[in-house]
């Protein structure tokens, strides 16, 4: 009995390690599929963008081009019937101001709603919630309407409003719960010194909140530089249009130009690229800071 009980002791450790690695290994196989399925996409975009035409369009593809061309992607940059130039000044200026507009009165309404104590202030937060419910068509409508009374049909300016009404209530939600996870002390602090305030929110707030602001400066963004629907409603001039709107024209009701397609989608995914990655280490701590305060 006692040599069975001494055999038996070294199989529990090795079962229980064989049954971690087992386990380490399954959820690094979904991870890898999780990122496969994720990045495939991307990279059969920016491989068809790199492939000359002919390969691009075999019956059998394979993995890799066996030759590549950037003939696509300088035909994309020297259209003159598609100005690449004009469509990404364009998406540029509507992205850079939506973004300024959004950070502005997202960062007044989100402190004001994590300060101040007013009647209606938990309706008000809630009613940020439940507007991100409604679908963008039920807006398209009555903003056109106001927009064509008041000349901001067909209009850049008139598109910054418009990206900055479906961005400010969760830039402004977020903003709150990073605003709630700053000391209320610091703040007390500078009141006593004679801050007003916007005096604490300029000097205190805001600096303390920069990576949130980061955050939902990225978000912001993202969203107005990818956004269709609105652009393709409210600009009718080809040369007020966006990057979103000059890529579905390359496709048309007999023809799609798979080749220019991708090569243009891969220079509009490249400034998107470089936002993430210049301010990713800000995302997850500005996204999730503040999320256990009430």
């Amino acid at each position: 009995m006692a040599s069975l009980a001494v055999s038996a002791a070294p199989r529990r450790p090795l079962r229980r390690r064989l049954s971690q690695h087992v386990g380490s290994a399954a959820a690094w196989a979904v991870i890898l599929f999780a990122i496969f399925v994720a990045l495939f996409p991307f990279f059969w975009v920016l491989r068809t963008a790199v492939t000359p035409a002919p390969e691009a369009f075999s019956l059998r593809p394979t993995l890799l081009p066996n030759s590549y061309t950037l003939d696509n992607i300088v035909r994309v940059i020297v259209s003159p019937t598609l100005p690449f130039g004009r469509y990404f000044l364009n998406s540029a200026l509507v992205s850079l101001g939506t973004t300024v507009l959004v950070l502005v009165a997202g960062s007044w309404g989100a402190y004001a709603l994590a300060r101040l104590k007013f009647r209606g202030q938990r309706a008000f937060g809630i009613s940020l919630l439940l507007i991100q419910l409604f679908p963008a068509v039920l807006l398209v409508i009555p903003l056109f309407v106001v927009f064509a009374r008041v000349g901001l049909v067909n209009n850049l300016l008139g598109l910054v409003v418009a990206y900055t009404t479906f961005n400010l209530p969760f830039v402004t939600w977020l903003l709150r719960g990073y605003f709630l996870s700053i000391p209320r002390e610091l703040e007390d602090a500078a009141r006593i010194d004679g801050c007003s305030y916007l005096g604490v929110l300029f000097r205190v707030v805001l600096p303390m909140a920069a990576p949130g602001l980061a955050a939902v400066a990225t978000l912001a963004f993202v969203n107005s530089w990818n956004e269709f629907f609105f652009a393709y409603v409210m600009i009718n001039d080809d040369a007020k249009r966006v990057l979103a709107i000059g890529l579905s024209a390359y496709i048309d009701q007999f023809r799609t130009d798979y080749t220019g397609l991708f090569a243009m989608a891969t220079l509009t995914t490249l400034p998107v690229v470089a936002v993430f990655v210049i301010f990713q280490r800000y995302l997850v701590g500005g996204l999730t800071a503040g999320a256990v305060k009430s």
